[in-house]
């Protein structure tokens, strides 16, 4: 079997759409506002695509996202062919299959276990009162990076998100926002979307408005999707438990490391 960078975007989504649970971001990458950003890796034997792995460069760091259920052997295989195309240093979410798989070339800095979580009850939704809740366009982009670097500091928030229109937030009586709960991933072509850059005030927490700002997100991305997906820290148990009350279910375990290559 040999490795590939592909470029045909059916023969993608049939692999991914093998397990859309788990390749949410990569499917919603699809989409033509990220698809000039991503570099696609695949094993194939013949026409079939045995394992991909997605390089996506929207960032000021890249991201690999090579996961797969185990046993990974063929994920790993492709990124032990695909390792001279890879670039020094990038972020990467990982089976541990593909983890064990760059060790020879990379050094790894790890970032902790992490939870795939979907949304699989969605009418638990419907018992959260949202009417404190405002969605959040371009205009408060200054605002949302103000926030965010109080709140929720060395996160990833591409500004662009907000043209998407998929941003919520709480405010308080004097109009500061409280709480924020957005998309790293949404299309409505490939009908998926990845929650992000969800975080209260420390000052404000344990008062539920990340969850009344996050329910009437994912109301809201219901109607153009059907795939709500997100990820998580393993030990981030509010969140978890959060993400719970809103009918959100664990899909799978992966890890995130920071890679870098070795004698660079």
């Amino acid at each position: 079997m040999a490795a590939l960078i592909l470029h045909d975007k059916r023969t993608i989504e049939t692999y991914l759409r093998r397990n859309p649970a788990l390749h949410v971001y990569e499917l919603g990458d699809l989409d033509d506002f990220f698809w000039s950003r991503t570099i696609w890796y695949g094993l194939q034997e013949g026409d079939y695509i045995q394992a991909l792995a997605l390089l996506y460069t929207g960032g000021d760091l890249p991201v690999l996202l090579a996961m797969a259920p185990p046993p990974a052997t063929a994920l790993a295989a492709l990124l032990a062919q695909a390792m001279p195309l890879l670039p020094p240093h990038f972020y990467a979410h990982l089976s541990p299959e593909a983890r064990d798989a760059l060790t020879s070339h990379y050094i790894l800095e790890p970032h902790g276990p992490h939870l795939k979580m979907a949304l699989t009850n969605p009418d638990r939704l419907a018992g959260i009162d949202t009417s404190a809740v405002e969605r959040l366009t371009s205009a408060a982009t200054d605002e949302l990076q103000a926030f965010y670097a109080r709140s929720y500091p060395g996160n990833w928030f591409d500004p662009r998100m907000l043209e998407t229109g998929q941003y919520f937030g709480v405010r308080d009586a004097d109009g500061a926002l409280l709480s924020v709960a957005g998309v790293h991933v949404y299309s409505t072509e490939q009908r998926v979307a990845a929650l992000g850059n969800i975080t209260t005030l420390p000052s404000a927490r344990s008062r539920g408005l990340a969850t009344m700002a996050t329910a009437a997100l994912c109301r809201s991305l219901l109607r153009t999707v059907d795939l709500i997906g997100l990820n998580v820290r393993a030990d981030n148990t509010a969140a978890i438990a959060c993400y719970r009350r809103l009918g959100f279910g664990v899909v799978a375990e992966y890890e995130e490391h920071l890679l870098h290559y070795r004698g660079y």
